[in-house]
């Protein structure tokens, strides 16, 4: 079960990191000024981090649930 979440929780941050950064906060053609490189929606940046955490948190949801006893 804890491999289960935890792949689901790695595919989840990393597909949110890649939507965030690619879609919604990637300029889109040629940066021709300054404001052009601010990301297009304002806050995609926190989906991104969002998705770091959802990574990182992965480690810590297989380390505390608990596993099946084998026997």
């Amino acid at each position: 079960m804890r491999k289960i979440v935890t792949i689901l929780m790695v595919i989840f941050g990393f597909a949110l990191q890649a939507v965030s950064f690619f879609y919604l906060a990637a300029p889109i053609g040629a940066i021709t000024s300054e404001a052009s490189s601010n990301p297009r929606i304002p806050f995609a940046p926190v989906f991104f981090i969002i998705g770091v955490g959802s990574v990182f948190l992965a480690a810590v949801v297989f380390e505390l649930l608990p596993d099946k006893d084998v026997q």
